[in-house]
């Protein structure tokens, strides 16, 4: 247990004292907390930043954690004190990455009468860093991207399906199998974009991914169209 030092109090200090000793104290830690998260923060940019560049430069499986603290400058025993090795880092950025997209569409979606099925965000992501998904692609590695973060993709699915639903709405078959199958076609999609040049636009492509999955959810679910549909 931690002891306070209060040598310099005398008898007749004032409590007032004390507790400005404390506070001041409480503070102290926090500032030293609040530098320390910031550190680690950095680390963990400069570490995702390095991954990042090695996928666009060699195949995944070729990259090794002495190519990362290279690229980030940074001594492995910080690189071990945040991960566990690389396949951990790039679980961190795919799940961050997630989760930034699903808040953009929640923010997108916000005020809306109706929660309707649009991933023009996430295509536009996609298309904003290309290079990065190019090089996953041509070098093996885009379903790293799904099995790294298939729990968090079908995750957010699934709570967007549910939160479309009325609460006395039952779907007549599981909505975390639906989630899996929609997490799958979105996988597909983006690859086959990939493949072939990007030459459709993010809108298109989110009309192509409506037009695919929402007859199919809307037998799934049992939901009105205009509930599936952009509009």
């Amino acid at each position: 247990m931690r002891r306070w030092r209060l040598h310099a109090i005398g008898p007749k200090c004032p409590v007032s004292n004390i507790a400005a000793q404390i506070v001041h104290h409480r503070q102290g830690e926090h500032v030293k907390n609040t530098k320390a998260d910031r550190r680690s923060q950095r680390t963990r940019q400069l570490l995702s930043d390095a991954l990042v560049a090695l996928i666009q430069e060699k195949r995944y499986s070729e990259i090794t954690i002495q190519d990362i603290i290279d690229r980030a400058n940074i001594g492995r025993s910080t690189f071990y004190a945040h991960y566990l090795d690389k396949d951990d880092l790039f679980e961190s950025y795919v799940n961050h990455g997630l989760d930034r997209l699903r808040e953009h569409i929640r923010r997108a979606d916000h005020g809306s009468a109706h929660e309707r099925i649009d991933l023009t965000i996430l295509f536009e992501h996609v298309h904003a860093h290309h290079a990065l998904y190019n090089a996953l692609v041509k070098g093996g590695s885009i379903a790293l991207v799904y099995a790294k973060g298939q729990d968090r993709l079908r995750h957010n699915i699934e709570q967007h399906l549910e939160d479309l639903m009325p609460s006395s709405h039952v779907p007549p078959m599981p909505i975390s199998l639906i989630a899996e199958y929609v997490a799958g076609t979105i996988v597909h999609l983006i690859t086959w974009w990939l493949d072939h040049g990007m030459a459709h636009t993010p809108s298109e492509m989110n009309e192509m991914f409506v037009q695919l999955v929402a007859p199919g959810l809307e037998e799934a679910l049992h939901l009105p169209r205009e509930l599936m549909r952009p509009s």
